[in-house]
């Protein structure tokens, strides 16, 4: 691949082209959208071979493609990892350990902290190593951030909190003339520090809320031991859960600090960000949006499947804790008391195999081997036309491409109260709220709401199709992937110069 500068660096955590569906499936309509403007693509993955062959091909307008690793072996001489060097002589103490010093203590996030971790001064070694290190991050920080927990605890937490931090502060970045991070968090903090030593504007977009995500999967993290200070078995949260939700929050706002357009996919994000310290001079909403003959004006209207049996109902997305498919699969068991129904499982189970076990381990004990299917990844555009009801349970969205992609089908949704949910079924303004209801908003991680809505859909056909009536003139007059293309083009020919 040509190492010239490119365009657009977009940089991308854990998605394209290892992950399907969801932010990749956005990532690749970006990219193809642009055929005339070169893209080099920037990988962050967990650790070398944690996933498999790409899932994608890679458009030609892909100049490079790098990778860059959270964990791994650091050795000498090896290319593109951070340098180990013994430990040497200062002169004057560490930029890079004062940065990550004031990152846990509520100091601002302004240019003299990117500056810092931009400085380049802190190997590894010297950080696992150093008697700075021990000095400032882990006794003062100790002593004010978690003395309840155990001290060895919040020292190895520190570790495995800064490490992967310094592999990507000192990873290069590929050349751009735009950098558009694809999240916040570590995308968002190469993308920042890239954005800083060049000089070059930073685009990032977020679709889902990062480090609110991050919070709800620390809430249930089992790797973090919880105090029991009495020793009688009433744990209380330990503190470093804390650290870590508070560590998180501030990659992303490093990330909206430094820059130069914060791109969100709806309102109700966009008021969660500015709540997390967004500028608002710096947001602007942009839809996801979807491509097909069938959003013309005279398409035909939407398909109802004739056969008046059970309710065929659709997941489609990652089997994984946030889509809180646990809900979804206990709201099936309630709803097949009142209704005939069936449940296709559709996508990856492959991220967090534990979870997927237990999804199939709770499919055995509710007896619902005879309505739940898991289907594993499969091309969607035949499947659509096949499902009376998409449903969603998830614990946190951006704003999901998948209902989208049904409404284009002409397919209601059940989904809960997250992201842009609401927006998407009930409509984001005047003009879109007189189209009518294209599906039902439940509350989150309510198996009963879930089910009641599921019912109503089974027991009403004739809803279910002005249902389908209105996605299809919501899609039709709101998420046009043209539109989504339109805006971005403006975004990087404004920045590219």
């Amino acid at each position: 691949m040509d190492t010239s500068v490119a365009d657009v660096a977009l940089i991308l955590e854990g998605t394209y082209p290892y992950v399907a569906g969801g932010v990749s499936t956005w990532v690749h309509q970006i990219l193809q959208a642009y055929p005339a403007r070169q893209f080099a693509l920037l990988h962050i993955g967990a650790h070398p071979g944690a996933y498999g062959p790409p899932l994608y091909e890679l458009p030609a307008n892909v100049t490079a493609m790098h990778e860059l690793h959270c964990r791994g072996r650091e050795q000498p001489g090896r290319p593109g990892a951070p340098r180990i060097a013994a430990p040497r002589a200062r002169r004057a103490p560490s930029r890079v350990l004062g940065a990550l010093c004031r990152m846990h203590t509520g100091a601002a996030i302004d240019d003299r902290l990117l500056a810092d971790l931009a400085a380049g001064d802190l190997t590894i070694h010297e950080f696992l190593h150093g008697d700075a290190t021990f000095e400032l991050l882990y006794r003062q920080l100790y002593d004010e951030l978690a003395p309840e927990a155990a001290f060895m605890d919040f020292f190895w937490h520190m570790r495995a909190m800064h490490i992967p931090l310094l592999r990507l502060l000192a990873a290069p970045c590929p050349p751009a003339r735009v950098y558009h991070a694809v999240s916040t968090g570590y995308a968002g903090l190469v993308g920042a520090i890239a954005s800083w030593k060049t000089g070059r504007p930073l685009v990032v977009t977020e679709h889902g809320l990062y480090a609110r995500e991050r919070q709800l999967e620390l809430a249930r993290a089992t790797w973090i031991t919880d105090l029991d200070l009495h020793g009688h078995g009433s744990a209380r949260p330990s503190p470093l859960r804390e650290l870590w939700a508070q560590y998180f929050q501030v990659l992303s706002r490093i990330a909206y600090h430094q820059a130069t357009c914060l791109v969100t996919l709806s309102e109700a994000n966009r008021a969660k960000q500015l709540i997390d310290g967004a500028d608002p001079a710096k947001i602007i909403v942009v839809p996801n949006g979807v491509a097909g003959a069938d959003l013309t004006a005279t398409a035909a209207p939407p398909r109802v499947r004739a056969e008046p049996a059970r309710l065929r109902l659709g997941f489609v997305g990652r089997v994984v804790p946030i889509k809180d498919v646990i809900t979804l699969l206990r709201a099936v068991a309630l709803a097949r008391e009142e209704v005939d129904l069936e449940l296709w499982i559709i996508g990856p189970e492959t991220e967090d195999p534990a979870y997927a076990h237990r999804c199939h381990e709770l499919v055995d004990a509710l007896g619902l081997a005879g309505e739940v299917r898991f289907l594993g990844p499969q091309a969607m555009a035949p499947l659509y036309p096949q499902l009376d009801v998409l449903v969603l349970t998830s614990l946190s969205e951006g704003q999901p491409l998948v209902i989208l992609e049904a409404y284009a089908e002409g397919v209601p949704v059940i989904a809960t109260d997250v992201g842009a949910c609401r927006e998407l079924i009930e409509g984001g303004g005047e003009r879109d709220r007189a189209l009518g209801p294209s599906g039902i908003v439940t509350r989150v991680a309510n198996p009963v709401a879930t089910a009641a809505a599921i019912c109503a859909l089974a027991r009403q056909p004739e809803l279910r199709a002005q249902m389908a009536q209105a996605a299809r003139a919501r899609v039709r007059a709101r998420y046009r992937l043209t539109q989504v293309v339109a805006s971005y083009e403006r975004l990087y020919a404004g920045m590219a110069a």
